[in-house]
């Protein structure tokens, strides 16, 4: 099996879990687990991976961050309205 499968696998998994944890939590606690998840998948394969796939996944990383920002400022819009 070829570690971008097994990446692949490892984060469906990551997924599903973040879905069931965030169910009753909402669509942000969901969006910023995600992010968690591939923060810790570019960190643990670093090294590993090639530069078209890692690229691939900064990509996904960058929309996550920038979704991120946008639930922290959406935070706190409603904490100071």
């Amino acid at each position: 099996m070829l570690l971008s499968q097994k990446i692949f696998i490892g984060l469906s998994l990551w997924t599903v879990f973040a879905i069931l944890v965030s169910m009753s939590a909402g669509l942000e606690v969901l969006l910023t687990l995600e992010l968690i998840g591939l923060l810790i998948i570019v960190e643990l394969t670093s090294g590993l991976l090639s530069k078209g796939i890692r690229s691939r996944i900064e990509y996904f990383v960058y929309t996550g961050v920038l979704l991120f920002v946008v639930v922290v400022v959406r935070r706190i819009w409603l904490i100071l309205s």
